[in-house]
């Protein structure tokens, strides 16, 4: 058995579908699954969490490919309200909904052993072999960041595929302390920075777990995270199509960083040129076509 997490409000629903049909494409284990929500409409309008229809939909997916995977659905509102609204982090380029992660140590009865996905990776082989790293002795197994280990630190890490040592972590106290850190330090990846800053038993994984750049021979997953691209490559039609499809946060005149994702279709077929995967955004389209 595989034990999955993802987190989100109901605008990564889309990436949720396409992860898990990559997912099941290659895996037919047993996958045991955790999506952690919040509603925070109060906030925010567009805030609304994963519903349990939406969930039905995922559990369609995973089923189809072992009738004996499951999906369970967690709610964390009222832990998030009673003590991150406060946080100087509530308003950042990114949603509330990256720090869901942080209360892990509210949450009873989660395995001791948990791979976390974020819902912008497309998985292109089994990924039993990552889950089955040995991470015992470590807070958890994680890639370098592809941006941050030039910007921030050599060592810093990524963590949009985070194989979690539950147990250590909350033996240690380790969400408490990073919740600590959000409240009161302004950061750019708050999540992210407050884990490794944390968290110093790290175990340093293949780029191939988590290639954040390009698709290689030997990816695992390819994770459609925030990249540099040097506008001048593009033509007129392209930058067209970057400014319709994408997050930009200028830097210099002639760099832009991208953040295109997989269920943004022309953007990967026309920015990035990947049709490497159009059969599970064929089934994509369908289902989200079924769901109207």
């Amino acid at each position: 058995m595989i034990n999955l997490m993802f987190c989100g409000n109901d605008r990564v629903f889309d990436g949720m579908i396409i992860s898990l049909l990559s997912i099941t494409k290659y895996c037919k284990e047993k996958l045991n699954i955790y999506i952690l929500t919040m509603d925070l409409q109060d906030i925010d309008k567009k805030y609304r969490p994963i519903s349990n229809e939406q969930v039905e939909v995922l559990k369609n997916i995973v089923k189809s490919a072992n009738f004996k995977s499951d999906i369970h659905l967690i709610d964390i509102t009222k832990y998030f309200k009673e003590e991150m609204l406060s946080s100087v982090n509530i308003k950042t380029h990114y949603t509330p909904y990256i720090l869901i992660r942080l209360f892990l140590d509210k949450i009873d009865d989660l395995p001791d052993k948990v791979l976390y996905l974020d819902s912008d990776l497309v998985i292109y082989k089994n990924i039993e072999s990552l889950f089955n790293i040995d991470i015992e002795k470590y807070d958890f197994a994680a890639a370098i960041d592809y941006i941050g280990q030039f910007f921030i630190d050599k060592k810093y890490i990524n963590s949009g595929v985070l194989l979690m040592n539950i147990k250590k972590m909350k033996k240690e106290r380790a969400f408490e302390k990073c919740r600590k850190i959000v409240l009161t330090k302004r950061m750019l990846l708050p999540d992210q920075t407050a884990l490794n800053k944390i968290c110093k038993d790290k175990k340093y994984i293949e780029r191939k777990y988590n290639e954040q750049k390009e698709k290689q021979d030997d990816t695992v997953i390819r994770h459609f995270s925030m990249t540099i691209k040097p506008m001048f490559l593009l033509n007129k039609s392209k930058r067209i199509i970057v400014k319709k499809y994408c997050s930009i946060l200028k830097w210099i005149p002639i760099i832009k960083f991208l953040n295109i994702k997989p269920w943004n279709i022309d953007g990967i077929h026309e920015i990035y040129c990947i049709h490497d995967f159009d059969d599970i955004l064929d089934k994509y389209q369908k289902i989200k076509g079924e769901c109207k």
